[in-house]
């Protein structure tokens, strides 16, 4: 990953972001060598120090009457990012007892392009539960051929087993893992709508640019469609 984004992500700013990594490049130095290193305005290049020096991920001395600029080690990052994840296991618990309803609720999430599709796999990953799915033809590996292989191997890893109804005329095509168990239905059952169910959710994925992952978290939709499936997977060939 890029640099600058990661620090961005970490909470920076772009401009941020090139002061501290200059720092880091020219070690002890002046606002004049930062702003030719990073073709900023001198002027600026105090500001954005400020910001750094609150942030702790910069520090100043002065000599003759110039400051020289220093950035912290690297490691301090990772040290904020950890006494952050410290104080918000803290507030979890509060956290969580605030989204808990007093009756179930449906909740329904619209996810779009290749990066919301992403999102919803990897919400997939996360409850580490075996899931079951409809109408896989092949979608998923003809959008996202990289992210389709990551997530098999993850399932694998999080011993996640899934079983799938496939096209019969797409025997062979669709990509798996050793987790996976595949049967095969005509294509008038299935819909061209990829449908998984895993755990209380239900994912729709519309295959139509710029793609669209629709994600229903309700119970009793689930259970419903998980039955749906096992009438279905007792008709389907192996």
């Amino acid at each position: 990953m890029e640099l600058t984004k990661l620090l961005q992500d970490l909470g920076l700013e772009e401009k941020e972001c090139k002061v501290y990594l200059a720092l880091l490049q020219l070690g002890e130095t002046t606002a004049t060598k930062i702003s030719e290193k990073t073709n900023l305005d001198r002027t600026l290049i105090y500001q954005l120090t400020n910001k750094l020096i609150e942030k702790g991920l910069v520090s100043y001395i002065i000599k003759n009457n110039v400051k020289y600029f220093s950035s912290a080690n690297p490691k301090k990052l990772l040290q904020d990012l950890k006494e952050k994840e410290l104080k918000l296991q803290e507030v979890m618990p509060e956290l969580i007892n605030l989204t808990k309803a007093k009756e179930e609720e449906t909740r329904v999430e619209i996810f779009r392009g290749k990066e919301g599709l992403k999102a919803v796999l990897k919400d997939l990953i996360r409850t580490k539960k075996d899931y079951v799915a409809f109408g896989e033809e092949g979608r998923f590996q003809q959008v996202l051929p990289i992210d389709i292989h990551q997530f098999l191997n993850q399932i694998v890893k999080n011993n996640i087993h899934e079983k799938v109804l496939v096209r019969e005329d797409l025997r062979g095509i669709v990509v798996s893992s050793k987790n996976s168990e595949f049967r095969y239905l005509p294509k008038e059952y299935l819909s061209p709508v990829t449908i998984a169910v895993y755990g209380n959710k239900v994912a729709n994925f519309i295959w139509t640019s710029p793609y669209y992952a629709i994600l229903t978290e309700n119970k009793e939709i689930a259970n419903s469609l998980r039955s749906q499936f096992n009438a279905l997977w007792k008709l389907a060939k192996k």
